[in-house]
């Protein structure tokens, strides 16, 4: 079997690039573009209606979102283990679903009604709804795709370290986004426009990562003797569910991708609000907890290597768990320390990025070697499947720690001038 050269495995990562920026810029972002404090100059361009008292628009959002995502993970996958296209089984989703991916992500901040409008909020949905649509599309069939051009189980754990590596960078530039708004709004660029611009310039380098990922290499000259599966859908994802050692592995997984994907979506409001750092210098202690993480990549990868996996997850919940106490006091510790919150924000940084660096490197190499034994031990191909339980598990651990953040900003929000 021949084998991708590095030149085509830099390039396949690239849509990791492109995952990254949009990534963070929905978990980063979303909910303080759309929920936005005083400080931010912001309108608030959803109804500030809320049901039962505190559930908000984009709680609902998100979680009618995450009800199609439940049907759109494994209808895709099955498409994918079954598909009879000439050109490859994964590749061709790739590259319909790129473009609308990339879009779609832009299109959800552009929302052009007036402040508080109610249709603001069905465009916010449909396009977050085609995003999640969109990237499923894309990512469960490139996941899948993985443990048929790397077989090798050493080498999926250095290709998972530079996916990672590329993931986290990429989420760093996006993390430069309060830079980049901050001296468009100096030069005069209303708020709300000087986030959109930036987001507008980081849409178009996602589109043209995910465009050179989909074209990197052709599927049918590295993946041969597939045995495509032909029993239903339904009998597929019962396989899944069979499968011991994987439905273990995504239940530890679901905790740890709550607490990170949860980090991620309040880690603005961790360092403006409870730290008191201003919103332009957020991203040095972003900058900081990602640098250091991909610094650590090449020490997780020889020691996982080498050594295995399981100790160093189990550290990695171990210190997320102590920085998330750290934070709590955040408020108290800023006051006991006046002129030095700076410092205490880069401290933290420092510290989480151990966590960031194993849980974004090992669980996608422990989840393709049991896939890999599962072809191996049944003679069936469903990458597919299992790539859409996995990915479906990070999106529901992306929807309730979005959901969880925005209803307690709501419970606590200090109101917000309607200006456009």
């Amino acid at each position: 079997m021949r084998k991708l050269s590095k030149r085509q495995i830099y390039r396949f990562c690239m849509a990791d690039v492109a995952k990254g920026l949009f990534n963070g810029l929905i978990g980063n972002y979303l909910i303080y573009f759309f929920q936005p404090t005083v400080k931010s100059g912001i309108p608030n361009l959803l109804p500030d209606h809320k049901l039962l008292g505190y559930i908000t628009v984009m709680s609902v959002i998100t979680a009618l979102s995450k009800l199609v995502d439940a049907v759109t993970d494994p209808l895709v996958a099955n498409l994918s283990d079954k598909s009879t296209n000439p050109q490859g089984r994964r590749m061709p989703f790739l590259k319909k679903a790129g473009l609308p991916y990339a879009l779609s992500v832009f299109l959800i901040f552009m929302a052009p009604f007036r402040a508080g409008s109610v249709l603001n909020a069905l465009w916010v949905g449909f396009f977050f709804l085609v995003y999640y649509v969109a990237y499923t599309f894309y990512f469960i069939p490139r996941n899948a795709l993985v443990p048929e051009v790397i077989p090798d189980a050493a080498d999926r754990v250095s290709y998972y370290g530079l996916s990672a590596a590329l993931f986290m960078g990429s989420s760093a530039f996006m993390y430069a986004a309060t830079l980049f708004v901050n001296l468009l709004k100096n030069a005069g660029l209303a708020p709300i426009w000087a986030w959109r611009t930036v987001f507008g310039c980081f849409t178009l380098i996602g589109m043209v990562c995910v465009t050179l990922s989909a074209t990197a290499f052709r599927e049918k000259d590295y993946v041969t003797g597939t045995r495509v599966p032909t029993g239903s859908m339904l009998d597929n994802i019962k396989s899944v569910f069979r499968n011991r050692q994987f439905l273990l592995f995504t239940a530890g997984d679901l905790f740890s991708y709550v607490s990170l994907i949860f980090f991620e979506t309040a880690m603005l409001y961790y360092i403006t609000e409870l730290m008191g750092i201003p919103e332009a210098n957020a991203f040095y202690v972003m900058i900081t907890a990602i640098a250091v993480a991909i610094a650590l990549f090449p020490v997780i990868i020889r020691y996982g290597k080498r050594h295995g996996k399981k100790l160093l997850l189990v550290t990695a919940s171990v210190v997320f768990t102590v920085v998330f106490v750290v934070i709590y006091f955040g408020d108290s510790i800023a006051h006991m320390l006046p002129g030095w919150e700076m410092a205490v924000g880069l401290t933290v940084g420092v510290v989480v990025a151990f966590p960031f660096a194993a849980i974004n490197v090992l669980p996608s190499s422990v989840a393709s070697d049991i896939i890999q034994k599962d072809s191996i031990e049944n003679g069936v191909n469903r990458e597919g499947i299992f790539a859409a339980t996995k990915t479906l598990i990070e999106k529901m651990a992306a929807a309730a720690a979005a959901a969880i953040v925005s209803t307690v900003l709501a419970m606590a929000r200090r109101p917000v001038p309607p200006w456009a």
